[in-house]
């Protein structure tokens, strides 16, 4: 999806016509300094900057212990969703991240050892996005 938002943007730059896209979430859209986008109005924020909202969340309420559920695919959407909160949480000394990758069929013991987890290292629930899960605690 990032890289047709890239392209879509460039071109609809350089036809100087708006562009509204629904999600196109690569940091790198919203650069500062790059304007080769400069008419794409995006409606939703970058997956870096909703894994920075969710620290400044848990910042404020006090968690440090935070589990990130996902799908274990690095080629879909979701894997650019989760990536940021690894990069977020994972470089912070007040945190503890553990992110934890499920295949599309897991099996009962990979449910189990992820219900312990999830058990051990969080008590609260966050549905963050369409693709992950966070608790935290």
């Amino acid at each position: 999806m990032n890289a047709v938002c890239a392209n879509v943007g460039y071109l609809m730059s350089y036809w100087n016509r708006p562009f509204f896209p629904e999600g196109c979430a690569d940091a790198m859209l919203t650069h500062s300094g790059h304007f080769t986008y400069d008419t794409m109005v995006r409606i939703a924020g970058s997956f870096v900057g909703i894994a920075q909202v969710f620290a400044a969340v848990a910042d404020m309420y006090g968690w440090t212990h935070i589990v990130l559920v996902t799908d274990d695919n690095t080629s879909v959407i979701c894997w650019y969703g989760a990536k940021p909160f690894d990069e977020v949480f994972d470089n912070e000394k007040n945190y503890t991240l553990t992110w934890l990758r499920l295949g599309s069929k897991p099996t009962d013991e990979q449910l189990d050892y992820t219900l312990q987890q999830i058990r051990s290292h969080a008590r609260g629930l966050s549905h963050c996005f369409h693709c992950g899960t966070l608790f935290s605690a």
